[in-house]
């Protein structure tokens, strides 16, 4: 592999040579054995000289295409566009039933071609878990003919998933196709036992459901804490800004700090800091602490951009600010580069 890295011509004769021996018949099996342990450039390397000699590759290519390497996997897929459709159809067919959406596109994309009718597969691809695969298949279902709406409605027919795949297909596809999911169904994904469910069916909540939105904000998952910050992102504040302070005000200490800045941060700038001053003013027993956390927002400040608050509240803020930093309970330099 050095050797032929350098591409020099007078290592012609010694590569060649090292290439006969290690294709020779004698040490295939462990040749062979090596492969289907190696990784990175040395595994493409012995796939590429044993497919080279080999004249029924069906055996190598399906252990190829479900070898560890990526790149490896990658050239079987293509090694298995020059087989016959009989034989290339089944080594495909198996492959795409393995995880890994890249290579699971490319495998689709050979496949498709070699079907005499791919309408079966594209049914079911369609509602893959894959957003790659789902893409491709809307793409195709098109010139064949095939309702992705009609096999969305038909498989929404037979009733609730109960397979974290098939809810992450179905909510997907509804996704895709601007498809408005029920109540029903949005509640059942909602309460699914699957974080990564629960995270693609909150990514479906609007202006409309801001209860469940924050109900969302409980959950354990991250992934699903996060998408329900961003679906309230995108809402007015007057409309998150109660339900919020609320969950600021009940579980503060409890949050960690990511989850709680997270939180204050659905505020705009100026109201950030007005959460903080007012938490300051009514808990007197917790003043210190409360102007610690008006310090560490002030020194992360670097330019607000609020266009909510007004310029009179904005100011009643600023001077409450220095006159804490006046006083030495803020550090004037953090109060400074605020106001």
């Amino acid at each position: 592999m050095a050797l032929a890295a350098r591409r020099r011509a007078d290592h012609g004769q010694t590569l060649k040579a090292a290439r006969t021996v290690l294709q020779s018949p004698e040490i295939k099996s462990e040749v062979y054995a090596n492969f289907l342990a190696r990784q990175g450039k040395a595994a493409c390397y012995l796939f590429e000289l044993l497919l080279e000699k080999d004249s029924g590759p069906e055996k190598l290519l399906r252990s190829a295409l479900a070898h560890r390497e990526l790149n490896v996997r990658l050239a079987a897929v293509s090694a298995c566009e020059d087989l016959p459709a009989a034989q290339a159809s089944p080594l495909l067919l198996e492959a795409l039933s393995r995880p890994g959406a890249k290579v699971r596109v490319c495998v689709l994309r050979a496949l498709l071609p070699l079907l005499e009718d791919p309408q079966p597969l594209l049914r079911v691809v369609l509602l893959d878990a894959s957003p790659s695969i789902r893409s491709l298949a809307r793409w195709v279902a098109e010139r064949h003919h095939i309702d992705a709406n009609a096999i969305l409605t038909e498989q929404m027919d037979k009733g609730f998933p109960s397979l974290k795949r098939e809810w992450l297909g179905v909510i997907g596809l509804a996704t895709e196709l601007n498809v408005i999911l029920d109540k029903q169904w949005l509640t059942e994904a909602i309460h699914s036992r699957y974080p990564t469910v629960r995270q693609a069916a909150v990514r479906l909540l609007g202006d409309n459901q801001v209860p469940e939105l924050l109900a969302a904000l409980d959950d354990p998952s991250d992934k699903v804490f996060f998408a329900a910050v961003a679906q309230l992102d995108k809402l007015p504040w007057t409309l998150v800004t109660s339900g919020t302070g609320a969950k600021l005000d009940r579980d503060w200490h409890q949050l960690s700090t990511v989850r709680r800045q997270a939180i204050l941060q659905l505020r705009p700038g100026w109201q950030q800091v007005a959460y903080l001053l007012a938490r300051f003013d009514t808990e007197p027993l917790a003043q210190s602490f409360w102007l610690n956390q008006i310090d560490m927002w002030c020194d992360h400040q670097y330019q607000i951009v609020d266009p909510v608050t007004s310029k009179a509240e904005r100011e009643e803020l600023a001077q409450k600010l220095r006159n804490l930093a006046t006083t030495g309970l803020l550090g004037s330099d953090y109060v400074e580069r605020v106001v």
